[in-house]
Order: C-alpha cells, then structure tokens, then sequence
C-alpha cells in the first residue's frame, strides 16, 4: 500500500540545518521476518533446523530461542499403528519436557541415534509416523503421547519424585502438556500461541466495563488470597469461574490476582510473568498475609514455577521458606523469589540479580541448582 505524506512542515523546519535528502523511499522487510513459533507448534528436526546446542536446558525445563520446547522421535517404526490408538501405551516413544539423562547422554556423545523433533505444541497431539508391520506401507498421523518420567523427577514436577508406583502412574496418564507450561512459564517472555482447539472462547463486548467495575466494587482485593492491590490495579482479573466466557453474571465472576488466576484448577491458558508474582508477594507481605507461614500456604502462594523444590523441601523437613522479601542495595531494591533469610539462601528464577545478592553475603541458588545439588542446597539451610 502507497502511503502520501506531507512533510513540507518537517522540511520548513530543519531547512536552517542545511542541504537535506529528501528523495528517499522506506520498503518494508516484513514479508521475509519468520515466526520461529509457528515453525515450532508444527516441528523442527534436531540436527536439521535446529542444532541441540542451540536448546538451552540450563533451567531444567528445555527452551530455544526464548521459547519452551520438548524433543521427541516420530518415528513410531512398526508401532505406528498401536502409537496412533494409545500413543501413552509401551513401546509408544516418550516427549522430554527437561534436562533429563536422555538429553544428557546425547550432549555428552555429541550426537543421537534417532530423528528428534523439537516442538511446542501444548495440546498433547504430535505429528508422528512409521511402516505397517505386514505391508511396509508408510502411515503419518498425530499420537497422544505420554511424557517422560525422568523429566517429570529431575523437575520433582507435583511432588513426582515421592509419589508411589500408582500415583506417578496416574499422574503421567492425565499429564497436560498446556499445564505444564504453564507452570513453569516464569522463565519465559509469554506461552506458545495455542492451537485452534486450545483457543477460549471470546469475551462479550460488554466486558471491559463489567471487569472495571467489580474490580473497583472490590476496591482492588483478590477475593482469594485477599491481597489489595489499589496501587497496582492492573494485577487484579476477574475470572470466570465455570470457564464461559460469556456468562457475565455476578455468581460466575470472581476477583483474583494475577497468581491466584493463574493457579485455578481447569482454568485456560494464563501467562503471569515472574516479576508480576514478585510484586503480589511483595505487597501479601506489607499486607501481612504471610503472618501465618505453613508449606500449605508457601505452595499456595510461590511462584508455581518453584513448586517442585518447594515440595522437596517440605518433604525433606527443612525449615520453612519466606515469600515477598527485598533487599535494598543502595536505593536498588531486589525482590527474592524464595529464601530463608537467617541463612541467607536465596532462590532466584531470574538470575541476573544473583551477583548483586552474593555481594551481601547471600548463597544463590536457581530452582535446578537446587534440586540437582539438594545436599549441598539443604546443608546451607538446616
């Protein structure tokens, strides 16, 4: 599309600086930008489009480029056909969500025996394919696939780690990919955009003004966690409790904060970034809504990115974890994902603060730092 400007008044204007160009054209380069996420919700082959060297598993859960990913092999073989039925049945091949001894073993060798995809697709379906046992006639289609379970331990992901047989069991039967990265989406800038299957149903035009004024009913409280949030007014959602979207009555609605929105059991697809749960726990604090401190409440009310050390902890008998602390260095203040402040051991999702805490004399560690090294993590805490 052309567009007709008139800039003689800009002309006019810096004509006292002297000689100026003004024959010029500006040519868009956007039809050549490629969205690395749309290539991701559909696949991308290890070794081919992208390098594992260039996958990112510092943090435990696996990530590229700024985007959450899982690695897993399409190739079904003479499977296919049972993989199709009940791709979580065994001998179907299993997605890796994390740093787990099977990525492991393949950074170490600098190479894998078998075609891995990499992906983001959050509804549970992956592109796979394999020969007909009888026929050798290639069969593609989408399995349900179940996750690994190494992935979900290293992550001690719902407490995986300490549960018995059945329960991992059930846990990784009703496993949902969308939860989970949900879940840990703290350690990155947004969610992968959803499949049309994944997609809520719109809002009513109506709704910017319904959600404004109940928020401002409330005055700005979460009717959950009870936190106010008068000062930060735009952390407070209004959710619909039975998940329609179009059902605005007063029975349906419920004022939440940002965390406790996200947290909702069968909610949709929220992203909460890490600094918006810094501050809530910053403002529960000042509000003393951490007066009464239990692990119940710490799960409740951490970042759901750092559940997993926290159910660790709790199952170890450490001592309990604070929320909401600051520290002031030199008139910066650095908010503190979790820590236990006489000991001076502090859990950072973001990292980049953690030189700034260790110059005050504090142990920083990540969330996989700790689990990984759970000995030397809990011998600085008891």
């Amino acid at each position: 599309m052309k567009l007709n400007i008139d800039l003689s008044a800009l002309h006019r204007a810096v004509a006292p600086l002297g000689k100026i160009v003004t024959d010029f054209s500006i040519k868009s380069l956007s039809g050549g930008w490629i969205d690395i996420g749309e290539h991701l919700k559909s696949g991308m082959i290890l070794g081919k489009d992208i390098q594992l060297d260039d996958i990112d598993g510092s943090e435990g859960i696996l990530h590229y480029n700024g985007h959450q990913v899982m690695l897993y092999i399409p190739d079904q073989g003479t499977f296919i056909n049972q993989a199709l039925a009940d791709g979580k049945q065994k001998g179907a091949k299993r997605v890796h969500v994390a740093e787990c001894k099977t990525i492991i073993g393949m950074r170490e060798r600098g190479r894998f025996n078998d075609r891995y995809d990499v992906i983001n697709r959050m509804d549970g379906f992956f592109p796979v394919f394999g020969s007909e046992y009888h026929s050798h006639e290639t069969i593609n289609g989408e399995a349900e696939l179940a996750v690994c379970q190494n992935c979900l331990a290293l992550l001690n992901h719902k407490n995986f780690s300490n549960l018995d047989w059945g329960d991992k069991a059930k846990l990784v039967d009703g496993f949902s990919y969308a939860n989970f990265f949900e879940t840990y989406s703290s350690y990155f800038k947004s969610l992968p955009k959803s499949t049309v299957a994944l997609q809520s149903s719109s809002y009513t035009p109506d709704w910017p003004v319904i959600s404004s004024k109940l928020r401002s009913e409330l005055n700005y409280t979460c009717e959950q966690c009870g936190v106010n949030l008068t000062k930060k007014t735009k952390l407070l959602h209004i959710h619909h409790i039975n998940g329609n979207k179009a059902d605005n009555s007063r029975k349906n609605l419920r004022a939440l904060c940002a965390d406790c929105h996200k947290k909702q059991p069968h909610h949709g697809h929220l992203y909460v970034s890490n600094e918006d749960t810094l501050k809530i726990n910053e403002c529960r604090r000042e509000q003393h809504k951490f007066d009464v401190f239990n692990y119940n409440n710490i799960v409740k009310y951490t970042d759901s990115a750092l559940e997993g050390l926290v159910l660790k902890c709790q199952t170890s008998a450490l001592p309990g974890p604070e929320l909401g602390i600051v520290i002031n260095d030199g008139g910066e203040f650095i908010s503190i994902d979790l820590c236990w402040p006489r000991r001076k051991v502090a859990v950072l999702i973001n990292m980049t603060t953690s030189h700034v805490l260790r110059k005050h004399g504090w142990s920083v560690f990540s969330a996989f730092d700790a689990l990984s090294n759970f000995p030397e993590f809990q011998a600085k805490i008891r």
